[in-house]
């Protein structure tokens, strides 16, 4: 049996952006989940069965504030056009982790030793909304979007 250690942490929940954040957020009281009924397109949401979801809070205004999303933070423009919402999620996290961990390989061996073990709730709830609707009509919707 092969021995695993993990050396760091990092987080983006629906309480924010970051471990020590998150945590300090859980042991507040405060809860993640909220109502997706009025979110745009409005539409979309209430044909929904239920209209909650933890959706992890963004920033929207050019300066950063401390635990919402902002993808600009983590990833280049080109790499945001590419990625899922989803994946860029992980790719923080997974950065913030190895910052955690004061990782920084160099050489060729630690690289190959390196390891980041993922875990998410449920995804991308667009591409799940989006997916639920492709296998009840048989047709892809996000071309759509």
């Amino acid at each position: 049996m092969r021995r695993v250690v993990a050396t760091g942490l990092g987080a983006v929940t629906p309480l924010g952006v970051g471990v020590r954040h998150t945590w300090s957020r859980l042991v507040a009281g405060h809860s993640g989940i909220v109502s997706i009924a009025e979110l745009g397109p409005q539409k979309r949401w209430r044909e929904l069965t239920s209209t909650v979801a933890g959706i992890v809070p963004r920033n929207s205004s050019s300066s950063p504030e401390v635990g919402l999303w902002r993808a600009d933070d983590w990833l280049p423009a080109g790499d945001q056009r590419r990625m899922s919402i989803f994946s860029q999620y992980a790719m923080a996290a997974a950065e913030m982790a190895l910052e955690d961990a004061a990782w920084k390989p160099q050489k060729e061996e630690d690289l190959q030793s390196t390891g980041v073990c993922l875990g998410s709730g449920i995804g991308n709830l667009d591409e799940l909304y989006d997916t639920s609707l492709g296998y009840e009509g048989g047709v892809s919707t996000s071309a759509a979007h």
